[in-house]
């Protein structure tokens, strides 16, 4: 059995050597080889994952490597086979810090990117199988199982004939970030996920079904997800739900929720609420403001107030509006107008909890006030 060989000396230059291949001890699967020629079926929009963003087809081994690499990593790359008919094909849609990619290959494939560096991969059999290993670990990706690749951890793969691979490229920076502000704190070493994922039960099941749900949205010409905020928002997502559903070195650290705030810093939350009660606070910006997470800050106030901050801030927001109707002239302002300015937006709402709070409606307590200068 001959196979072809890229040796990895420059990004996009390779020597082309030809030899014997050694025994393969990893069983992917089928040999059959993918019908490169495969059409749409009747009725269906495309025939392929984002065949809208299709960025080359080509049955050069070269071309294929260097063009992949181009936009995944620099790689080493071994057709299997004495016959080896390679017909490679590749689509690409990029986000902001996520690219989705479809790669095929036609044939029995060992492709070796060794560390990825930049960047995470989640990697999809859309048809076929794939065998994985990166450092102790293994994996085998099918309908129920994918793999999740991460940048400081030498990957190698073997893709059977009919593999069809989607490769869900994740910036490192962009997860380190989320995870570094899911922590309140700066990361002590890199992120290292588990290789393997069933995403048949568990979070992994919730957050692989919205994953292929972006993905076929990205299928028609017309999506939300082309929109900035949604393609944030989705973003977020993704790399939110692979850090609570995928096991890594960070977990257990990630799931501890017994780490109390200070009361210095529960006090800048609340400096800010009575300071500013009209501003457009939310639990996000004041965790922001205090140095914590959302979770931590709810709970701390739960724990030492029996509130919540938007409780907290509704009540603030009330006694303003109380203050103010018990001080004005009924003539020459409405219950409307100060409501608004203390960031009472929902009148109808606010009417109610104001007099379950004060045991009047807003209109009373102004009239009050003109009841007794009359």
């Amino acid at each position: 059995m001959l196979q072809v060989a890229v040796s990895k000396i420059h990004p996009f230059v390779g020597t082309v050597l030809v030899r014997k291949a050694p025994e393969l001890s990893w069983r992917c699967g089928s040999r059959h080889r993918q019908d490169p020629d495969r059409k749409a079926t009747p009725g269906t929009m495309t025939s392929l994952p984002l065949e809208r963003y299709k960025l080359f087809e080509s049955r050069d081994l070269d071309d294929t490597r260097e063009k992949v690499g181009k936009i995944l990593c620099p790689h080493k790359m071994y057709v299997v086979g004495r016959q080896a008919r390679l017909h490679a094909r590749m689509h690409c849609r990029r986000l902001r810090n996520i690219a989705i990619t479809y790669v095929s290959y036609g044939w029995d494939t060992r492709v070796n990117p060794g560390e990825l560096g930049s960047f995470f991969a989640i990697l999809i059999p859309h048809v076929g199988k794939g065998h994985y290993r990166s450092g102790f670990e293994q994996a085998q990706t099918d309908a129920q199982r994918v793999a999740v690749a991460s940048p400081t951890s030498s990957l190698q793969m073997r893709l059977s004939g009919d593999c069809e691979n989607l490769v869900v490229r994740i910036e490192r920076a962009a997860v380190e970030a989320k995870l570094s502000e899911m922590l309140d704190g700066a990361l002590r070493e890199p992120i290292r996920f588990e290789l393997g994922m069933d995403v048949t039960k568990g979070y992994a099941r919730s957050w692989y079904a919205t994953l292929r749900h972006g993905i076929a949205e990205l299928d028609h010409p017309e999506t939300l997800l082309t929109h900035p905020l949604l393609m944030e928002q989705f973003e977020q997502s993704v790399i939110t739900g692979l850090l609570l559903s995928q096991p890594h070195n960070y977990t257990a650290m990630l799931h501890r929720d017994d780490r109390p705030v200070p009361s210095r810093l529960l006090g800048i939350a609340i400096d800010i609420m009575e300071g500013h009660p009209e501003w457009a606070h939310t639990p996000a910006s004041l965790a922001k403001h205090a140095g914590v997470s959302v979770r931590a800050l709810q709970k701390a106030f739960r724990e030492q107030l029996d509130s919540s901050p938007s409780e907290y801030l509704r009540g603030v927001r009330l006694q303003r509006v109380h203050d103010e109707l018990s001080a004005a002239q009924h003539d020459t302002t409405t219950v409307g107008e100060i409501a608004s300015k203390w960031g009472m937006a929902h009148h109808g709402r606010f009417a109610a909890v104001y007099r379950e709070r004060f045991g009047e409606s807003p209109k009373q307590t102004l009239s009050r006030r003109h009841a007794r200068k009359g």
